[in-house]
């Protein structure tokens, strides 16, 4: 593409200035550079203008007398010259024959530039070749500064570079170019071309800065003297950020060591949500005047502070264990259980429904261990142990045909009732603000119930000598908050909702309250 770019080009203006295709005699010494320059995007031709002049200033004087810069620059080049069409016209063999034809013409290198702007500032993609050679060279730049951009461009092709030598006196001073820490006095090094900054930083000293511009492969000699000052002024402040003011202007952030003059100087430290300090300095002619001071947080940045080292170490903690004291209430009478072994033709019995004073109420104890991440976590394996606080009296399902002693009339027993819950890696999803942890989690639970008939006072042999059981597995979540005490001690209350899958045992609405351990 950039050759053919280059050609439609050249071939015109030859074509215009010498019809035909005899060749004129070959350059014996081909020396001159061209520069093309087009937009990167639509719109922008003006850049092309601005960029040609931009590639004259840059160029240095030794060298200008063999660029050829812009379309109308080659043109002039070309009035009178015929390259030599032989390789492209058949008539001689070539490697290259478009680059024997750029080199007949005295071209010693083509570049092609290409400039746009958009949002990050100025671009510059340039390819250039060597007729003669072959050698092809690439560059791209951007650049918020038109100048800086072009001209990191310009020196993949070209010697630019200034040289910068830095002496100050004393020596040991820091090396400020345009902003960017470089080194120390004495110091060297090379800068692009251009408007540069040089700042000179020295303990007990003033600083020194000086704007330049700098021409291409200038040699620029800094030889600035530090003037020291009166006076010394070290302050170092905490926390961190808080602003340092010497007289009402802000000369820094957390530590200053500079130069003031003597006398009576009001130096001020402020950060937002701490009080504000101002002491009024008294600095001698010749002494170094230091203050540290920690700011004071104001009541309510205290407590946000407090808060959030209070959550910083919630956070830290990541594993716990709990035990547990669980109130829990059966939300349905279904409870449908099966004789672990009887007395008679008892096995085919089955309870149907569930009457109990109250609610259907059980207590239990309950023992969990999980781990957490910053907000997602996993409850390992948790169980808990319930039993009934009253006899419960339970229905009776006899199928028909069924005989056997304790079978006939048997419509109801009483009962008391255990139940055991087992749940494993249960996802858990927490928010932690300062010393209160509120988690819910959600899974499965595997749930059995033992039934154990009570003594009817008839001094007969219970019928279900072994008791009764059903196994079922239960769906539900939990809601739990944490209030941590001390360290990784803590409190916990909990709400948990439970529904069955499998229709044995009743689903549950669970509340409960416990103390657990993180670490």
């Amino acid at each position: 593409m950039f050759v053919a770019s280059l050609l439609s080009v050249s071939l015109a203006l030859v074509a215009s200035a010498t019809p035909g295709t005899t060749a004129s005699p070959r350059a014996e010494a081909p020396a001159q550079t061209l520069w093309l320059v087009q937009p990167m995007y639509p719109g922008q031709d003006s850049l092309v203008k601005r960029t040609e002049e931009g590639i004259a200033g840059l160029l240095p004087e030794d060298v200008k007398p063999r660029q050829l810069i812009g379309s109308a620059a080659l043109a002039t080049h070309l009035k009178g010259r015929a390259g030599d069409l032989s390789c492209l016209a058949g008539g001689a063999r070539c490697r290259e024959p478009l680059e024997a034809y750029l080199t007949s013409l005295g071209l010693e290198r083509v570049v092609l530039l290409q400039v746009g702007q958009d949002d990050a500032g100025y671009r510059f993609r340039a390819s250039s070749v060597r007729p003669e050679t072959g050698a092809r060279a690439q560059a791209e730049t951007s650049n918020p500064s038109f100048d800086k951009a072009l001209a990191g461009a310009l020196v993949k092709f070209l010697s630019l570079n200034a040289t910068v030598e830095a002496h100050t006196e004393p020596s040991g001073a820091t090396v400020f170019i345009d902003g960017v820490k470089v080194g120390v006095t004495p110091y060297s090094t090379e800068v692009l071309p251009g408007e540069h900054t040089f700042r000179f930083e020295l303990a007990s000293h003033l600083p020194r800065e000086e704007t330049r511009v700098v021409a291409s492969r200038e040699h620029v000699a800094l030889k600035p003297s530090l003037e020291k000052v009166p006076a010394r002024l070290v302050v170092k402040a905490l926390p961190e950020g808080t602003e340092i003011y010497v007289d009402g202007e802000r000369v820094g952030a957390d530590a200053v060591d500079r130069g003031v003059q003597p006398g009576t100087r009001t130096l001020r430290l402020a950060l937002e949500g701490y009080e504000p300090q101002e002491v009024q300095a008294e600095i001698a002619p010749g002494a170094t005047y230091t203050l540290e001071r920690a700011l004071k947080p104001t009541s309510m940045q205290a407590f946000k502070l407090a808060m959030r080292r209070r959550q910083e170490a919630t956070l830290a903690r990541r594993s716990y264990l709990e035990a547990s004291y669980e109130f829990t209430t059966l939300t349905s009478d279904t409870l449908e259980t099966r004789p672990m072994g009887s007395n008679g033709g008892l096995d085919a019995v089955r309870t149907q429904n569930v009457r109990s004073p109250g609610k259907r109420k059980m207590r239990g104890l309950g023992l969990e261990y999980g781990h957490y991440g910053q907000y997602f976590g996993v409850m390992f394996v948790g169980t808990t142990w319930y039993s009934t606080a009253d006899v419960w009296t339970v229905g009776v399902n006899v199928p028909a045909g069924v005989q056997g002693p304790g079978v006939d009339g048997l419509t109801q027993f009483d009962t008391k009732v255990q139940m055991l819950s087992l749940r494993a890696l249960q996802p858990q999803l927490r928010y932690v603000l300062g010393p209160v942890s509120f988690a819910i989690q959600a899974g499965v639970e595997v749930r059995g119930a033992l039934m154990e008939e009570e003594d009817d006072g008839s001094g007969l042999s219970p019928r279900f000598k072994d008791g009764l059981y059903a196994i079922d597995v239960h769906a539900g979540g939990q809601a739990t908050a944490r209030v941590f005490i001390y360290e990784g001690l803590y409190a916990s209350v909990a709400y948990q909702r439970g529904f069955s899958l499998l229709s044995k045992i009743a689903g549950t609405s669970n509340f409960r309250g416990g103390v657990g351990y993180a670490f």
